[in-house]
């Protein structure tokens, strides 16, 4: 019975470790990277807002290209299989920028005041999509 006690102070005392390193690990993290950070933000807000957008534009990159080349190269495709998984690849990107696009000529023309020129532009954006997305569908 002692010894159960003994064991159950143990982990109670092994929790309690555990969270004071991670506390002190927070403060390290802290110290050493928040606090520059900040400073670096005070000194130079300009700077330091271009450093922060180029470098998480770089992270962005980096992983689109490792799940695109994960994405071509799973299962080692042959080379008619690669050239399918291009043509979906194109064809997907495609479909989005035909949405960003249609959604900034939009915003564009709102800005604008050129009432017809939304509807016109939400129409053509409909029927580019449409033909992306479902124009291209071979029968089985």
């Amino acid at each position: 019975m002692i010894q159960k006690i003994v064991h159950g102070y143990g982990k109670l005392l092994l929790s309690l470790v555990k969270i004071l390193a991670l506390i002190g690990l927070c403060a390290i993290f802290a110290f050493v990277l928040v606090l520059p950070l900040w400073k670096f933000a005070s000194i130079a807000p300009g700077v330091y807002s271009a450093a922060i957008i180029i470098l998480f534009a770089v992270g962005i990159v980096f992983f689109i290209v490792k799940n695109l080349r994960n994405f071509l190269t799973a299962g080692f495709p042959t080379p008619q299989e690669r050239r399918k998984r291009i043509h979906h690849l194109f064809n997907i990107l495609g479909r989005i920028l035909v949405i960003l696009l249609g959604l900034v000529a939009m915003v564009i023309c709102i800005l604008q005041e050129l009432t017809f020129a939304v509807w016109l532009i939400l129409l053509l954006t409909i029927i580019l999509y449409g033909v992306l997305a479902f124009g291209k569908k071979e029968k089985k």
